[in-house]
């Protein structure tokens, strides 16, 4: 029974993608842009503070050996002999600048002209900007190029990287970079997380089944106030919300999320 959920969810998340649309029709990993610029970032007409409005998979995800996949990093598998997609793009990607936090819409430059597969960042980046975010919070100076191409070689859903990178997989690159994390999978725990002042990454369907699209976002609360990296496709900055529950909006089902495990120290 088991097998037979995680296959349909699997599914779900291929399907769910909005990377296989048109860059002119893309509004971002999840087609989250227009519901989170005209509402979801709007508390006046927002009142999504509790956790019961909000869904998430917990009934049909666990841990699972594909979430903790043996990660290959760059440093391990990349030759400047190397040929391919992969390093093509790679190539392409070094010589676009991400310096600091990705704050802003992933439709903006410089980050929207990345290459994932055959595709701009623009429509499917979201997952890699996250991580992104989240190493360089902790510290880490990531490269965003080589870490895009960690994500092409590791955890693309589709081949030719149309539907974006599998959230679960990023488990994989936290372990072979021996970054301490905490997963889950409720949304609660992302809200207890924040609460208590720690990084969160947080991957969600926009819809309340697993067909609908998905975006996955870097959240921390800085002085207080709870804000947003890369909330929605076309965001001039970071985004403030009141609550995870407000970032998902009720009609959000929730799918892994990740944050510091209670030794981490920054």
């Amino acid at each position: 029974m088991m097998k037979i959920l995680a296959v349909i969810l699997f599914l779900g998340i291929m399907l769910s993608s909005c990377g296989n649309k048109a860059d002119s029709e893309r509004l971002n990993d999840s087609a989250f842009t227009t519901t989170a610029e005209s509402s979801a970032v709007d508390s006046d007409s927002m009142e999504v503070d509790e956790s019961s409005q909000v869904g998430d998979e917990s009934g049909i995800q666990g841990d699972s050996s594909e979430d903790d996949m043996k990660w290959r990093l760059f440093e391990d598998t990349y030759k400047e002999t190397d040929s391919g997609r992969a390093a093509e793009n790679y190539a392409h990607n070094k010589d676009i600048k991400i310096e600091g936090f990705v704050k802003y819409g992933q439709e903006n430059p410089p980050v929207c002209d990345l290459m994932l597969g055959e595709n701009r960042f623009a429509g499917v980046g979201c997952e890699v900007i996250a991580a992104y975010n989240y190493l360089t919070y902790e510290g880490f100076e990531p490269d965003m190029a080589k870490l895009a191409y960690d994500f092409e070689k590791n955890a693309l859903i589709a081949a030719d990287g149309s539907l974006g990178s599998n959230p679960r997989k990023i488990s994989g690159l936290f372990k072979a970079m021996g970054v301490g994390y905490k997963r889950f999978y409720k949304a609660d725990e992302a809200q207890a997380a924040v609460e208590e002042g720690k990084p969160v990454i947080v991957s969600f369907h926009i819809g309340l089944n697993i067909f609908s699209g998905i975006h996955t976002v870097f959240a921390v609360k800085e002085e207080g106030r709870l804000y947003v990296y890369n909330c929605y496709n076309s965001a001039a900055d970071k985004t403030e919300v009141e609550s995870i529950y407000q970032l998902m909006n009720k009609n959000s089902l929730f799918i892994v999320g990740y944050t510091e495990d209670d030794g981490q120290m920054r």
